[in-house]
């Protein structure tokens, strides 16, 4: 069981709401809005699901992934030239709490450094698509919510990953939603 709180903790560490409105206009981010300094105020994620086999038997459980201890900073740049590229730099960071539940076992739960929030890279804005380019690896985001001081990203998790543990390979599957909240300063 430990195995599989690794192996969800590996994958969650790799990766990184919901909106509502009152109205039934689809809502449309304004970029214009991005540039700017903004604090991690929270990351959580809704419908961890994770399936895996370990040691021949198969597990599935539910896996929920929270932060505590936000120091992290993400500052967006805009251009101001066509031919150079916004730019983001992020500091500080914060530390990741991955929780698995398995029927009939206790929850196992694993915390981690997580060092910084995006890095220094790139972003571009494609409707309410966020992305962020950091040592040429893409991460697109929904952008769920954009106000003048807040900002809610989204990412959807639906992966396969294979992960050596001791002398074990396990594979797992890996569905869910991961949500990133900001406050700009």
């Amino acid at each position: 069981m430990k195995k599989l709180a690794l192996l969800l903790f590996l994958i969650t560490t790799t990766l990184f709401v919901s909106c509502s409105s009152d109205d039934d206009a689809p809502f449309v981010a304004d970029e214009t809005l991005i540039p700017g300094e903004w604090n991690l105020t929270d990351i959580r994620s809704e419908n961890g699901r994770v399936s895996a086999t370990i040691g021949g038997l198969p597990v599935n459980g539910d896996y929920s992934v929270t932060g505590r201890d936000y120091t992290a900073t993400a500052t967006f740049t805009e251009s101001t030239s066509e031919n150079e590229p916004n730019r983001v730099t992020g500091s500080g960071g914060f530390i990741l709490v991955a929780s698995i539940t398995v029927p009939l076992q206790d929850p196992i739960e694993v915390e981690q450094n997580v060092p910084e929030l995006f890095g220094t890279g790139e972003w571009t804005v494609n409707g309410n698509t966020l992305s962020v380019t950091v040592q040429q690896e893409t991460t697109s985001y929904e952008i769920t919510s954009l106000t003048e001081q807040s900002m809610t990203l989204k990412i959807a998790i639906d992966e396969e990953v294979t992960v050596e543990i001791g002398a074990e390979t396990v594979t797992a599957s890996v569905t869910g939603d991961q949500f990133i909240e900001l406050a700009k300063q």
